[in-house]
């Protein structure tokens, strides 16, 4: 018997320390050697390699010939590619994401709230010469971006404090809510006028207008969003950037079942 829950806790053990592997990597990181991947995870570099090896077999890392540095496969990118061909989020969302995307002249953003921050999981980029990329799976703060803003200012006000207690309100220019008080009035406007605005608060020259999108219960669970330089889309843009962000996102929800008050 003590055999047995031996064998199955290093088999729980080595499943633990392959997906620590893969999550390491991120768009910040996305290519790390053996001795930095090591060092990152704490395991010692002679242990890594034997995941190393399977994972590269499998498809699931690439090693550069040059660099020796290794990076995600593949087959993580099929394996998230079956995850958003079966999201009805993203099913329902994409030719809505399109047409804010004609109508506006910008670029267009669909994000989801994962853990303490927004994930971009769908973007169509701008056709004009000046424009905002940013690629499907980055990361951003919340109290910082109107993607984010448009998710947080409907979360339960308990929740809010407490992803404002872990992740802080960090401050990337001198636009950007940094203390609890303003951040709760930015919050009450957002809730009053149904969208968000970074107006230049995660990056200087980029303004943002978000709207939150609802399930069928009336949670928000994702928002959607048209970014672009501050030159293009002034103050005086706003409204009418507003208008058809939220009329986009209420079209989304209605799909999902969400039926207004």
């Amino acid at each position: 018997m003590f055999e047995k829950t031996k064998k199955v806790s290093d088999s729980l053990k080595t499943v633990e320390r392959t997906l620590q592997i893969l999550e390491a990597f991120s768009l910040k990181e996305p290519e790390f050697t053996a001795y930095e991947l090591a060092k990152k995870i704490g395991i010692p570099q002679s242990t890594i390699y034997r995941f190393l090896r399977i994972l590269v077999r499998k498809g699931f890392l690439e090693q550069d010939p040059i660099t020796k540095k290794f990076r995600l496969g593949i087959k993580v990118f099929e394996l998230g590619s079956i995850v958003l061909k079966n999201m009805k989020l993203h099913k329902i969302a994409l030719p809505f994401i399109e047409e804010l995307s004609n109508k506006s002249g910008e670029t267009v953003h669909l994000g989801i709230l994962d853990g303490c921050e927004v994930v971009s999981i769908e973007s169509i980029e701008s056709t004009q010469s000046l424009r905002i990329a940013s690629p499907i799976g980055k990361r951003c703060c919340l109290h910082s971006t109107g993607i984010g803003k448009a998710i947080l200012a409907f979360l339960p006000d308990e929740k809010i404090m407490e992803i404002v207690k872990n992740k802080g309100l960090p401050k990337f220019t001198p636009n950007t809510i940094t203390d609890i008080d303003s951040l709760k009035r930015e919050i009450s406007l957002i809730r009053e006028r149904g969208y968000a605005v970074d107006n230049q608060e995660n990056e200087i020259g980029i303004r943002c207008v978000a709207a939150p999108i609802r399930d069928y219960t009336g949670k928000v669970i994702a928002s959607i969003s048209i970014s672009g330089p501050a030159i293009r889309i002034t103050n005086e843009k706003i409204p009418e950037f507003a208008k058809l962000v939220i009329e986009i996102s209420s079209k989304i929800s209605a799909l999902l079942g969400y039926k207004p008050h």
